[in-house]
């Protein structure tokens, strides 16, 4: 082996991991970005928390791993990972705290907004109509907030929210009191777990990114630590 090439070996060994720490930076963030793409393509209306769902852990040429990683929620299971693997969907805090204080008879599992719903542009329960319902039937988790007689004397004229007595003929829900003695439904409440099917394919499009930038990323990368080693 001539000098040259006994050089060249050793500048290799010692660009190598720096260069191919660069590369995984790289194609990490590649990643990202397909996974913000399976999640525009796979949702509608995503909000900006879910869009902006997964972090990145870089590389360095001590530790040669660089992850996307989701963002921790406060409690319980992602809902993101229900969609990737499909089935049951854990209560949310608002079914919890309905199952708790609402004065109703059967069983509540699950609630869905119904048409009369007023919703924000992703699609979501309207927080204000969320605490209006909650105050009005008396399940807010703050009880200074749950509307009372008096408040109610106080906003004549306004629409009242209720739930029907057991034997009632509307079905299970939350509705609003509208003018001239017609109804609207809010939510839907039912005794059924929430199930989802699985739509979320985030291992399969950040594989397929993955595999298809790393190569090229670890080119330029090694050229470019080469080109500047001494």
């Amino acid at each position: 082996m001539t000098q040259f090439d006994i050089g060249l070996t050793d500048r290799l060994a010692k660009q190598a991991p720096f260069a191919l720490a660069q590369a995984m930076n790289d194609v990490v963030y590649d990643g990202q970005d397909a996974v913000e793409d399976e999640i525009a393509a796979s949702f509608d209306r995503p909000t900006r928390f879910t869009k902006k769902a997964f972090r990145v852990q870089r590389a360095s040429k001590r530790d040669l791993t660089a992850s996307i990683l989701r963002k921790d929620m406060v409690a319980g299971r992602h809902y993101l990972e229900v969609q990737e693997e499909g089935g049951a969907r854990p209560q949310t805090g608002l079914e919890k705290l309905l199952a708790r204080r609402l004065n109703y008879g059967g069983i509540v599992q699950s609630v869905i907004p119904a048409k009369g719903a007023r919703l924000t542009a992703a699609g979501n329960w309207s927080p204000g109509q969320r605490n209006q319902v909650l105050s009005a039937i008396k399940a807010q988790r703050d009880e200074r907030t749950n509307t009372t007689k008096a408040s109610k004397a106080r906003k004549t004229g306004q629409s009242g929210y209720f739930v029907p007595r057991d034997g009632s003929k509307l079905s299970p829900g939350v509705y609003q009191r509208m003018a001239r003695g017609k109804v609207k439904k809010i939510l839907h409440i039912t005794d059924r777990v929430a199930t989802y099917q699985k739509r979320f394919h985030f291992y399969e499009r950040v594989s397929i990114r993955v595999n298809r930038k790393l190569a090229g990323h670890f080119d330029r990368r090694l050229k470019q630590a080469l080109a500047t080693a001494r």
